[in-house]
């Protein structure tokens, strides 16, 4: 080492070092961001079947749509359970509330 700063194995291990801390946090912040968004995805469905009752209690409308973040939301009551349908990040998904409160995927 010299008396003006750090030596080049110190720096070069250093940059080593910080690489391996961002790589390995990488896929962790990835996989939390996904999960984050899939519940998001879920919590909107469930409160596009609640709104879904709503026009159900209100108007009689037995079926409908809303597009929250680009992702179309479609509802349809058939008397017993009212069930919502959206494209998640990678697939079709479906999710059905019945009137009693049970939720069905």
């Amino acid at each position: 080492m010299n008396e003006s700063g750090y030596s080049f194995v110190e720096t070069i291990l250093a940059m080593g070092i910080l690489m391996l801390l961002c790589t390995s946090l990488s896929p962790i912040t990835y996989t939390m961001k996904t999960n984050l968004s899939n519940k998001k995805q879920e919590m909107i469905a469930a409160e596009t079947a609640y709104e879904g009752l709503k026009r159900y209690h209100i108007g009689r409308q037995t079926e409908g749509s809303r597009t929250i973040d680009q992702v179309d939301y479609q509802w349809v009551f058939d008397g017993q359970e009212v069930c919502v349908r959206f494209h998640n990040t990678c697939e079709l998904r479906k999710k059905c509330i019945q009137l009693i409160g049970e939720v069905h995927e």
